[in-house]
């Protein structure tokens, strides 16, 4: 099968959205209560939502479609396992908001099935959303807009037996769905705006449309997409390739941020002198990208990365901005 030719686009918008939850996703900027954090809850994960339900193929066999998807389930357990252990032993140490009382095989099937810890909801909700999907469209053999109401219906049904999956992310990846559907690409879809800017500075003037699971929310989302991909076009080339490169990486980022999170967390006494904790916040950007790109690119050299995440190549290398070396990379699906 010919690979697709890669949307370049959407890695800068996957680039920009997981440093935006690196950054405001932080402890103690969530307990700050800015407002700011509150605006970026509401569209940088919805972001990733609807990138990820418009690049989700289901166009495979059922073999080659559950082989992609372990690509996707065995880090999501491995972490995820990991991550439960790692708060039930370290937790108070690490001060971290999520506490697990006890450790037991009923607790870790809990959290691995039903109600997972950390960012790693995002993996097992994507996952639900990926399998489902598959499902709605193949053993139905429905299409377009049936296919889809399908879809929603489904996912809301597993959003009330499911603890940890939530209707208000799930439908996000809907988008995505329908965008791929209607049979136009993302970009002629969610078209890039200077104008977005307008609508979207009227939205963040009322706190209270900072809800992901409002018809506000997904404005907010969907205009802050189309405002991005316009200044895409007047980015400086050096910073959209960062910006690329980042988002070609957002897996590592998502599955190893946790740990440096909790480091970077023993520091926070040293920024007091910061009310905002913007600063604390911004050093711990650096160090935990940093940290989660070495990560990736260490388990290549290592020969993990095909335990870990089934590839051999995990980590996918930095393009220094020249047109070339940039936009004729491969896809690294």
């Amino acid at each position: 099968m010919q690979k697709k030719e890669r949307i370049y686009q959407l890695d800068y918008l996957k680039g920009i959205f997981v440093l935006l939850m690196l950054v405001f996703h932080n402890s103690v900027i969530k307990d700050g209560g800015l407002p700011i954090a509150q605006a970026i809850y509401t569209f940088d994960i919805p972001g990733f939502m609807i990138i990820s339900g418009y690049l989700t193929s289901i166009e495979k066999e059922a073999a080659a479609f559950g082989k992609g998807m372990m690509k996707w389930i065995v880090p999501y357990v491995i972490f995820e396992s990991t991550y439960v252990v790692m708060i039930f032993y370290l937790g108070k140490i690490m001060k971290t908001s999520n506490e697990i009382a006890s450790l037991s095989p009923s607790v870790m099937i809990d959290k691995v099935l039903l109600n997972p810890s950390g960012t790693y909801w995002y993996l097992h909700t994507l996952i639900i959303c990926a399998v489902t999907y598959y499902l709605a469209y193949h053993l139905l053999k429905l299409k377009d807009m049936s296919g889809l109401a399908i879809l929603g219906a489904w996912l809301f049904a597993l959003s009330l037996l499911i603890k940890g999956f939530e209707m208000r992310n799930a439908m996000y990846f809907l988008i995505g769905v329908f965008i791929k559907t209607n049979g136009k690409s993302f970009l002629d879809t969610v078209k890039p705006s200077a104008f977005a800017a307008v609508p979207l500075c009227v939205l963040f003037l009322f706190p209270d449309n900072f809800d992901r699971g409002t018809l506000a929310g997904i404005a907010i989302t969907i205009l802050v997409i189309s405002f991005l991909l316009f200044l895409y076009e007047f980015c400086p080339r050096k910073a959209k390739a960062l910006l690329i490169y980042v988002g070609q990486n957002s897996l590592a980022i998502v599955v190893f941020s946790p740990i440096f999170t909790a480091i970077c967390a023993k520091f926070i006494p040293y920024f007091d002198f910061d009310p905002t904790h913007l600063l604390f916040a911004s050093v711990a950007l650096v160090l935990t990208a940093s940290g989660c790109l070495f990560c990736a690119w260490t388990c290549d050299q290592l020969g993990v990365s095909r335990f870990l995440f089934l590839k051999k190549r995990f980590y996918v290398g930095y393009k220094n901005g020249n047109d070339k070396s940039l936009f004729d990379q491969e896809s690294a699906s």
